[in-house]
């Protein structure tokens, strides 16, 4: 068998594009001790996690440091969620960090795992149980906070794209001790209307407000919608219960009336379309039907024509008929028509007696005569 000779590199990617399609190493709880913590001017944040037994390099850049809520340091208790990663240069595997929890946190964060494990495990979140968006809605149902940033922009974006759909608001608090009961209510009074399409979540906020939508009441009662659901609680990374349970996920309000309407703008172009593909149809049938009449009228004229030729003939000859048998015909020729006392030709002497007057016709003129024997 030919020898294969790897480069160093075509090694390192090689096992990074293992390590980084392994489901398993996706979005991971890690929990240990910070270590090596450095804070870069940029924001990013550099350092270890440990335990008794091994060490990992890990990183979390500005984006995501920016959203939690302490500094990190030396010494922490915490749990992590991250995803293993490779840097190439220098062959070494890294976790890259989107969120961080100190440990009492953490454990918030556990039974939030185990609870979504649980509820998998029923099927729950399964594509099958996934329903169509109606994009043509007759009514829509909001759940979300009053006065907020997010039922402004779904309204605005609603009305917007399809502004025949209506829409009904169901408000409550998205955040805070009351939260979940709040949704909960609102959620069972939106299943007394009958909606095509039923929006829940909120307007973006810091991680750990997101926990009233890890509910599991509310969760399992939004699993049992009549209507489909569409969750925009607005956090890509630190997706909730609500999320994977709604049949459809956004991470913005707009997405969120984006996946809940057809644009006004995009039937209108259809309509367009259609109406030029109509245009142009009738046009094509009109330029055909045309050269169709002109080649029936160009049939129909040489029909006539040749009918009137043939007419012509027959009248022709007939004419000649007539002239041959016409009596004044014969009379050119010389011959002469004698006509008795009533006017009826005579064709037999007998017909006449002595005495009877007769009419002698000639080419021109008559002869009046008395008959005397």
């Amino acid at each position: 068998m030919e020898r294969v000779v790897y480069s160093v590199k075509d090694i390192n990617t090689y096992i990074k594009a293992s390590l980084t399609n392994d489901d398993n190493l996706k979005y991971v709880y890690v929990k240990g001790e910070i270590s090596n913590c450095k804070i870069a001017a940029t924001g990013h944040i550099y350092f270890s996690i440990k335990d008794d037994d091994s060490i990992i390099s890990a990183v979390m850049f500005a984006n995501y440091a920016s959203k939690i809520t302490f500094t990190p340091k030396n010494g922490d208790e915490v749990i992590l969620l991250a995803s293993v990663d490779v840097y190439i240069p220098r062959g070494s595997y890294q976790l890259f960090v989107y969120d961080i929890s100190l440990e009492g946190q953490g454990n918030i964060l556990l039974e939030l795992e185990k609870l979504k494990k649980k509820l998998a495990s029923e099927g729950l979140f399964d594509e099958s149980r996934k329903r169509k968006i109606n994009i043509y809605p007759k009514a829509i149902g909001i759940i979300t906070a009053k006065n907020s940033a997010a039922i402004r922009d779904l309204i605005f974006n609603i009305k917007r794209r399809y502004p025949v759909a209506e829409i009904y608001f169901f408000p409550a608090s998205v955040q805070g001790e009351n939260a979940p009961k709040e949704l909960l209510s609102a959620f069972k009074k939106s299943q007394e209307y009958d909606l095509d399409t039923l929006i829940i979540g909120r307007g973006g906020g810091a991680s750990e407000d997101l926990s009233a939508f890890n509910d599991e009441a509310l969760v399992r009662a939004v699993a049992s919608s009549k209507m489909p659901v569409i969750a925009a609680v607005g956090h890509e990374i630190d997706s909730t219960l609500i999320d994977y349970i709604a049949d459809k996920r956004a991470s913005t309000p707009t997405g969120a009336a984006e996946l809940a309407t057809v644009d006004q703008r995009e039937i209108l172009q259809k309509i367009t379309y259609a109406l030029e593909d109509m245009k142009d149809g009738l046009i094509s049938r009109l330029e055909s039907m045309k050269d169709m009449t002109s080649s029936y009228k160009e049939e129909l004229v040489n029909a006539l024509k040749n009918k009137l030729y043939n007419y012509n003939l027959r009248l022709s000859a007939y004419q000649k008929q007539l002239i041959a048998l016409n009596p004044k015909g014969v009379l050119s020729r010389g011959y002469s028509i004698t006509l008795d006392i009533s006017g009826k030709p005579i064709k037999d002497a007998k017909q006449v007696k002595p005495g009877e007057e007769v009419t002698t016709l000639l080419e021109k003129g008559s002869i009046k005569s008395i008959v005397e024997e």
